[in-house]
């Protein structure tokens, strides 16, 4: 009995969960029967499981809610919004009544009478005229549809899936390393290619068991949209998108909360009620859009309607109020500056506060959970029109791209998300100064407080010849500051793994992680390290008076972050950081040429070599993996310096060649590579075209077709059948190919273009239209032309 009244409590939870928002959608389209059809049924499931599970409540109130839903179906009564919200509250009441009962908690009964006499009784005119004159939030998505077979499993036993692949893959790893030990057996390497693939497709496929679809994120958002739209007197229509997206469940749970609090300031701060929006010469019904979609490795979420916007003179007025600002800061702030101070904590634009905001807590946290999760915020904001906040989380907190960090000795990672800028300490631009017995790091007249990393871990801090780095590190909720570590060592994916209790305890650590060398490297975590540090987390006036002047040669220049790296041939360049997909170290046997083209061989596949070289004196090459939107390039560079911020448009633009200009950084002049000239310049084997026809090929019988002309034709991308159809039923974009022998069998196949090869390089005479079958430019040509 306790496995089915699991069984029920899960069922009724999850159906509960999506049912929210199709009851919603009903209330704006009565006549959708599907959806009514789906919201009688579960109230008859319910009702018919609880009599052998002995739950008298989910039956009277499920009952009673079938016999209201079963008068609609036949006609005898109206789905009126007094009746959506009683059938609204009853499903509110079963699904507090399936909590307590999943946790052996009682629940006081004296209100199911009332929502009982509520689902049942009948308005009188004035409540009805004033329920028609209230707003309906409606939920444009799609309607119910019967999904895949699926089971039930526990969470702990998919954890337990993932955590087993993970050690199959450091295993896997030790068997890799203790191979290269010994001599060389090519039967043996195939087999361990062979299992190192397995468990590669099964790391991804178990994976994907962890994925949802944000169908879930959506599903509780068309309820609240019109209760708060009835409880402000604001209609308001919903669409949802991008609802079959997926994304990590952990990440769903993530994305809730600051989901949430965005769409409910937009219907309490930016959508207008129907009076204003006359005024101002809108329709009456407010728009509020989600759309959700992924891109590359993150998942977008907007959020956008368009309703009034940002005042950002509100805001400015708000923080000069409350001491955060200065008269004379605030006339030097940009329009983006000015809308940042809406992630201020203490400000708000609301006129009063109320129920649901007002109290200026809110967006400061929301980009403080985002930013925990690897992610960003970003506004675009349009006065008088609308807001779009655009959410970029990461695809899954199992793998995020990070930086691997040296320090005492030991290897550490930290989430690339949180690091602005890296430095040596003997950069010219840095200053680092000791004051008080704390450490100050000057960059570019901006000072941060200054840790290292050794002190925070409690670490004896080596002697060492090169200089040591310098990150300007962001954290969740506090100021930048500099981390000194002895060396950044690399960029790369990471799969993270949920640390013990023991050290997640300490509070510098978010995780633990498991790169390919086998060995296990803990994951900091930036906010920690700020708080272990007892650095400020506040940003006062004078904080953002610095960080506003720091660089006056810059105010009103598109800064992007970017990759400062040293050629083989000596030069100091830049790319642009997100067209970087990884940097790692590469055997250079694994590097060769063919037809005056440089490749590499990575993970079975042969990916193009972007600068065209490929003979290396060294063992292991660094090379910077790129990628667009779908094809891959390898870039082999002599050193990775560190990543800086340059100017979107190079400071002198000369694009010649694969530079598109010089752009000066840390008093640096360094040549920027042009991406469109790299990735333009790559060999375009995917892009082959594919023919609609086929070509037909007569089997002469003497090698020649099958072994040279049939292979060349289907490398060229075409559909090659070997053999002249008897018939004469052949399609008109077909070719048939033949030689003087096959002369007369191709002469009997009409309606489709015929191509006459000869064995000699000259035709035998001028009116020859044959083709020499080695002429490879004019035979190709010949099959394109029917086309002309």
């Amino acid at each position: 009995m306790d496995e089915l009244l699991q069984e029920f409590i899960s069922e009724t939870q999850e159906t509960l969960e999506a049912l929210a928002g199709e009851v919603v959608a009903w209330e704006a389209d009565p006549s959708d029967r599907d959806r009514l059809d789906a919201i009688f049924r579960f109230f008859h499931t319910v009702k018919g499981s609880c009599g052998f599970l002995n739950l008298p409540r989910f039956e009277r109130l499920s009952h009673a809610a079938e016999d209201v839903l079963s008068d609609i179906r036949a006609g005898n009564r109206s789905a009126d919004p007094a009746t959506v919200s009683a059938v609204l509250g009853i499903m509110d009441r079963i699904g507090e009544l399936t909590e307590a009962v999943a946790i052996g908690a009682a629940l006081p009964s004296e209100n199911d009478d009332y929502l009982i006499s509520a689902l049942t009784a009948k308005a009188d005119d004035a409540e009805q005229a004033v329920v028609e004159a209230a707003p309906v939030a409606m939920a444009r998505a799609a309607g119910p549809q019967s999904g895949p077979r699926t089971i039930r499993l526990p969470l702990s036993l998919i954890d337990q899936l993932m955590n087993g692949v993970s050690d199959m893959v450091l295993a896997r790893n030790e068997l890799s390393r203790k191979l290269r030990e010994r001599t060389a057996d090519a039967e043996l390497d195939n087999v361990f290619e062979r299992l190192s693939t397995c468990v590669a497709d099964m790391r991804d496929v178990i994976s994907k068991t962890r994925m949802q679809r944000v169908d879930r994120l959506f599903a509780a958002i068309p309820r609240m949209v019109r209760d708060l739209g009835r409880e402000l007197g604001k209609r308001i229509d919903l669409t949802l998108e991008g609802g079959d997206v997926e994304m990590d469940r952990e990440m769903v749970e993530m994305v809730v909360d600051p989901l949430t609090h965005i769409v409910r300031n937009a219907i309490d701060h930016g959508i207008e009620t129907p009076e204003r929006r006359r005024a101002a010469g809108k329709p009456e019904v407010g728009k509020l859009r989600l759309e959700a979609r992924q891109s590359g490795n993150q998942i977008v979420i907007a959020i956008a309607d368009d309703g009034a916007g940002i005042d950002t003179s509100r805001l400015v007025d708000k923080a000069i109020a409350a001491g955060r600002l200065t008269l004379d800061s605030a006339a030097r702030m940009s329009e983006q500056d000015k809308l940042d101070l809406i992630f201020h904590a203490g400000l708000s634009t609301a006129q009063q506060v109320t129920a649901i905001s007002g109290r200026g807590v809110g967006m400061d946290v929301v980009r403080a959970n985002v930013e925990r999760i690897g992610g960003v915020i970003a506004l675009d904001n349009h006065p008088g029109q609308g807001l779009c906040i655009t959410l970029r989380v990461p695809l899954t907190l199992t793998i995020i791209p990070g930086l691997i960090v040296r320090a005492g000795g030991q290897h550490f990672a930290i989430p690339r998300a949180a690091v602005v800028e890296i430095l040596h300490d003997t950069n010219d631009t840095l200053h680092i100064n000791g004051v008080g017995g704390a450490k100050i790091a000057t960059i570019r007249t901006v000072r941060h407080s200054m840790v290292d990393l050794e002190d925070v871990l409690g670490m004896a801090k080596p002697a060492q010849d090169t200089p040591r780095a310098i990150m300007v590190v962001r954290s969740a909720t506090g100021v930048p500051f500099a981390l000194g570590v002895s060396a950044v060592d690399n960029h790369e994916e990471l799969v993270i793994r949920p640390a013990s209790p023991l050290v997640m305890a300490t509070g510098v650590y978010a995780g633990m992680t498991l790169p390919d060398n086998g060995k296990p490297m803990l994951l900091l975590d930036a906010a920690g390290l700020a708080n272990a540090a007892r650095l400020p987390n506040i940003i006062d006036d004078r904080a953002a008076r610095q960080l506003e002047e720091s660089d006056d040669s810059q105010t009103g220049v598109e800064m992007v972050a970017a990759l400062r790296f040293e050629e083989l041939t000596g030069e100091r360049r830049l790319l642009k950081l997100s067209l970087i997909e990884r940097v790692e170290d590469i055997d250079a046997d694994l590097f060769g040429r063919s037809g005056g083209r440089a490749f590499v061989r990575l993970d079975g596949r042969l990916v193009p070599v972007a600068n065209g070289l490929s003979q290396f004196d060294r063992g292991k090459v660094s090379a910077l993996r790129l990628r667009d939107d779908r094809r891959e390039a390898c870039y082999p560079v002599a050193a990775v310096l560190d990543i800086v911020q340059m100017p979107a448009v190079p400071d002198m633009v000369a694009m010649h060649g694969m530079l598109s200009g010089v752009a000066v950084v840390d008093g640096e002049h360094l040549e920027v590579i042009n991406p469109f000239a790299l990735f333009a310049a790559l060999p375009d084997e995917a892009m082959v075209e594919r023919t609609r026809g086929r070509c037909l090929l007569a089997d002469s019988g003497d090698g020649w077709t099958r072994e040279i002309l049939a292979p060349l034709l289907r490398q060229a991308g075409h559909d090659v059948l070997i053999g002249l159809p008897s018939d004469s039923s052949v399609d008109p974009d077909d070719v048939v190919l033949c030689t003087e022998a096959d002369a007369a069998q191709a002469a009997e196949i009409m309606g489709c273009r015929v191509v006459h090869l000869r064995a000699t390089p000259r035709p035998a005479s001028p009116q020859d239209g044959s083709i020499y079958r080695y002429d490879q430019d004019a035979l190709m040509a010949a099959i394109a032309g029917r086309r002309t």
